[in-house]
């Protein structure tokens, strides 16, 4: 049993050297090694060096753009790549369920603007004792490598092996500023807004499906006008009195509440999309999860 305990303390003394081998193999790189783990070249190298004399075999090949790895540093790395992600994912896990009276939301940032973050004052005055973090990343969150409670999300559910729920099916309506038709007659007539700036959405392409809907030559709202990406960008564009928007319900619902922008007709879109709340498997009953997923549904 001393064998044994005086082997594995042995191969503990040698962990920041593994850690150094592991990050310098990953970014083929010893300066890149040290930005990484905060130390100088220097540590990362005299670390290497380590743990090449403790193995008995080089790691590595210099060479003048960074390092190489050997064969031997080949089936070291093997290793040392997946039990660094495997512990990193561990000590997220432990420190996310820890604080579980703090939830971290995902959410894309037209989302967060537009919608969520008015709507927080409400939280937090219902729920003070809960901490909200909001990360806010139009790129969909990985739940194994990430520290993400809970994600918000606009599409299709795709998301194999999680938890969601729809919020909110979504559709587009036609929206623009007061000041852009301020000597018309609401409802206004397909032809008269046909004949306004039309604003474009790049992800929601939907004037051809609302030319459809109300009987126009779809030939009347192919404008080669500015395509928006964001669709909190596009909104402010139109409450700019830039054009017409055919945009998100739930993103200009709030703006039509204050007037800042106007229903031009009572038509409505469909997308096949909604707003979903997603989660991992079993953190919807999480105490803090389920407070803020019944508010999240009754708002």
């Amino acid at each position: 049993m001393a064998v044994r305990f005086s082997h594995m303390a042995d191969n503990l003394r040698h962990l920041r050297a593994l850690q150094a081998f592991n990050e310098t193999a990953t970014h083929s790189s010893l300066t890149k090694a040290a930005d990484v783990l905060n130390v100088t070249h220097g540590a990362i190298s005299r670390q290497i060096k380590l743990l090449e004399l403790h193995l008995g075999v080089t790691l590595f090949h210099r060479c003048p753009n960074g390092v190489v790895l050997t064969k031997a540093g080949e089936r070291l790395y093997h290793s040392t790549r997946g039990a660094f992600s495997t512990l990193q994912q561990g000590v997220s896990e432990v420190k996310r369920l820890h604080h579980r009276q703090s939830i971290t939301v995902s959410l894309s940032t037209s989302l967060a603007l537009k919608w969520f973050v008015p709507l927080l004052n409400s939280f937090q005055q219902e729920h003070p004792g809960i901490a909200l973090l909001l990360d806010t990343n139009d790129a969909f969150v990985n739940f194994d490598t990430s520290e993400v409670d809970i994600a918000l999300r606009f599409g299709e559910p795709s998301w194999g092996g999680l938890y969601y729920e729809q919020i909110r099916q979504e559709e587009l309506v036609v929206v623009a500023a007061p000041s852009l038709v301020e000597n018309s007659q609401l409802p206004m007539g397909a032809e008269d807004i046909a004949d306004l700036p039309l604003l474009n959405d790049a992800f929601n392409v939907g004037w051809e499906s609302w030319a459809a809907q109300v009987g126009l030559n779809p030939d009347r709202v192919n404008s080669q006008s500015i395509k928006y990406v964001d669709s909190a960008v596009l909104l402010e564009a139109a409450i700019d009195g830039q054009g017409v928007a055919l945009a998100r319900h739930l993103l200009a619902e709030r703006d039509l509440k204050l007037g800042r922008l106007l229903c031009l007709d009572e038509s409505r879109v469909p997308l096949g999309r909604g707003l979903y709340f997603v989660c991992r498997p079993g953190d919807q009953e999480r105490v803090t999860v389920r407070i803020f997923k019944k508010w999240l549904m009754s708002i």
